[in-house]
């Protein structure tokens, strides 16, 4: 009984720590929703790469009016098995989100600037600003 009082508060502190780092509840449920969606596709076979979502420090050049004020402003997305990554296996994740200018516009209120699309042990990626997915370079303030 012990064990599982002592699990019960280590999970709740570890939710704890999950919101305050990815910078709210809303932004953790898109992140776990996000993970789930590309564990599914990559299991059933429907993408060969298998990705994981989390936030990171965003490029300061995206910034834009809603922008979080702290660090955590990129809306990465890591793929985890990277042998023989090809620049075309970063645009066609960032296909998916270059035309979906609603969830742009979604993750800039959530406080994204930059979408990041990485390798977990390359070097090469994508960082692509969100305000110019969503096509709000003259409405907002850079």
């Amino acid at each position: 009984m012990r064990f599982d009082i002592f699990s019960k508060i280590s999970t709740l502190l570890n939710r704890v720590v999950d919101i305050i780092t990815q910078g709210g509840l809303e932004r953790v449920r898109v992140l776990n929703e996000f993970n789930r969606v590309f564990k599914s596709a990559f299991e059933i076979g429907e993408f060969d790469r298998l990705c994981s979502v989390t936030t990171s420090k965003g490029n300061q050049n995206f910034k834009h009016e809603l922008s979080t004020i702290y660090l955590r402003s990129g809306f990465k997305i890591t793929i985890m098995n990277d042998d023989n990554l090809k620049k075309q296996d970063f645009s066609r994740i960032a296909k998916y989100f270059v035309i979906n200018k609603a969830f742009a516009r979604k993750l800039m209120a959530l406080g994204y600037d930059t979408l990041l699309i990485k390798g977990k042990s390359s070097t090469t990626g994508l960082e692509i600003p969100l305000k110019e997915i969503a096509s709000l370079n003259d409405y907002m303030v850079n």
